[in-house]
């Protein structure tokens, strides 16, 4: 089995994954700011699937629209966002895909908040969206999306 790698920028962090369960891309504002861009890119992973992740963290704790905190795992010394978890979903982290090495094997199968806070021009184009938040239907279908993918390759 391929292992997902990634990391920090300066190599402090380092995290392996066996899988994942699907890559989104959000236009919410809070992934705009935590990104600096005009969208984020999140690779959900439930807890038995990461391999390894070494290095000391710091977290950044805010409230989400829904009223649920995020915990943001960054690197210290260098900033970077690897991870953050939602409150009262102790049993999968979310990866920013930033940080894997190999961006490239990743492919976002969904958006949300794409009429609510997307940029025309930043929109992916990917069948599977919301308006807003995600919801369980999203969910389901990016799953299953990504294992279709992933039974062809």
């Amino acid at each position: 089995m391929k292992l997902h790698c990634g990391g920090c920028s300066c190599g402090t962090v380092r995290f392996a994954i066996k899988r994942y369960l699907y890559v989104l891309a959000c236009h919410c504002n809070a992934c705009k700011k935590r990104t600096g861009s005009a969208y984020g890119l999140s690779v959900p992973v439930e807890v038995t699937n990461i391999e390894s992740f070494t290095g000391k963290t710091t977290t950044f704790v805010r409230t989400a629209e829904s009223g649920r905190k995020v915990h943001y795992e960054f690197c210290p010394a260098c900033g970077t966002t690897v991870r953050w978890s939602l409150e009262g979903t102790s049993s999968r982290f979310i990866f920013a895909a930033g940080a894997f090495d190999d961006v490239q094997e990743l492919m976002a199968v969904g958006e949300m908040y794409t009429s609510v806070a997307a940029l025309p021009w930043a929109r992916l184009g990917c069948d599977l969206e919301r308006p807003g938040l995600s919801d369980d239907g999203l969910k389901k279908a990016m799953i299953e999306r990504t294992n279709a993918l992933d039974r062809r390759s």
